[in-house]
């Protein structure tokens, strides 16, 4: 996965600030200790002897050099124990004045034996979806503002009956969301409210610390295309493919070529291989879309996904005469 400069100047931030926690919480920790017990200062000494001697002696190459930083790290292993034994006797754990490192394996400096340590990499993916999550345009598009009232009802079966539906599984979606929930895909004319819930459901689940990411088909193909040929160096693949919720919003009004097809194949069967949730709205009827995709998507599609239909008339135009 591509990362902003400003994911990365937080993540090294981040890892400073827990190393200096960290370093401070032991000095806190060996005040406490020097004062009930002092002669703990003087084990230490002991080992920060042995230590010194050790380094001075590593240059040497006789065997008697050898044997002496062997005796010397005899004395630093008994001081140590010696120390471990007499926190034990005294109710501390043995570990009690070892630095608690967030991350034990690069003791929180991103980096072992010169390579990108894993929670480095956690925490830049962190504050990037951190960064493309507070672009959502989430504010207006709330489950406690999609307006029932605009759908018809005349009946069980009205519109206003299955949107009632639709809204209460949203609203559940979005409350148990996992980074296992199933996929949806949203379908029915334009105008039906599929953006605002799409947009309802990131903004719970955003809430709930996952990365989302929402786009557009058109701007998503438009990206991945221009990636591919070398009019740009970002990394939008790795980004949708990566993240916890992605959500692709009006498919089928992209310009349809081998190219995007190729590339919607590859997402949605890459994120369905990885239990990943993605989120689709289209205009397109059931028919249109196994007619404009081929088999493959619109298998994976038609069995990987819940199906959520929205019914009703265009509320955009209601709207416009209210």
């Amino acid at each position: 996965m591509a990362y902003s400069k400003e994911a990365y100047q937080k993540a090294e931030q981040e890892l400073e600030k827990r190393r200096n926690s960290a370093l401070l919480e032991r000095e806190k920790r060996h005040n406490e200790i020097a004062l009930k017990l002092p002669e703990i200062l003087e084990i230490e000494n002991r080992m920060a002897k042995a230590g010194l001697s050790t380094i001075k002696a590593v240059g040497m190459s006789s065997e008697d050099s050898k044997k002496y930083i062997e005796k010397l790290a005899r004395e630093s292993l008994s001081a140590q124990e010696e120390r471990r034994t007499l926190l034990k006797s005294a109710g501390y754990p043995e570990d009690y004045l070892e630095v608690k490192y967030t991350c034990r394996k690069c003791e929180d400096k991103g980096s072992v034996n010169g390579l990108i340590c894993d929670c480095f990499k956690t925490l830049m993916q962190s504050f990037e979806y951190e960064r493309l999550c507070s672009k959502l345009p989430i504010g207006s598009y709330r489950f406690d503002n999609f307006r029932l009232d605009f759908y018809p009802e005349n009946g069980a079966t009205s519109p206003r009956a299955r949107m009632t539906s639709v809204l209460s599984y949203c609203k559940g979606y979005a409350d148990d969301f996992r980074k296992t929930s199933p996929s949806l895909l949203l379908y029915g004319k334009t105008g039906l409210g599929k953006t605002h819930l799409s947009l309802a459901i990131a903004g719970k689940v955003v809430e709930k610390g996952y990365g989302v990411i929402y786009t557009s088909a058109q701007n998503l193909f438009n990206k991945l295309e221009k990636e591919k040929f070398g009019r740009s160096d970002e990394n939008t693949e790795d980004t949708i493919l990566n993240c916890d919720l992605l959500i692709i919003d009006d498919l089928g009004a992209e310009f349809v070529t081998a190219f995007t097809v190729s590339a919607l194949y590859n997402i949605v069967n890459t994120r369905c291989l990885e239990s990943k949730p993605t989120i689709v709205s289209t205009n397109l009827t059931q028919k249109e879309l196994r007619d404009t995709y081929n088999e493959r998507i619109s298998s994976r599609i038609f069995s990987g996904f819940e199906h959520l239909y929205f019914d009703g008339e265009d509320i955009r135009q209601l709207k416009s005469t209210r």
